[in-house]
């Protein structure tokens, strides 16, 4: 009988061991994932409060500036 519980605590701890290892495994792997994922947010956010380069202006456009539409001849 006490071979068998000696048994069985050897079990026991081996089991505790491998699931104490996969739980540290899945909590390392969750940080790693909300880092990249909050890299991804402030990437986001930078770029969206950066303000967008114009476009290149093109001499060939049409003036539509305020003072020429109103006072086409």
């Amino acid at each position: 009988m006490n071979q068998e519980f000696a048994e069985s605590v050897a079990r026991f701890r081996a089991e505790l061991a491998s699931a104490i290892t996969r739980s540290r495994r899945a909590a390392a792997e969750a940080r790693s994932h909300s880092a990249a994922l909050r890299r991804e947010v402030e990437d986001a956010a930078e770029a969206k409060t950066k303000p967008a380069d114009p476009p290149p202006s093109d001499p060939d456009d049409e003036d539509f500036s305020e003072q020429t539409i109103l006072f086409r001849p």
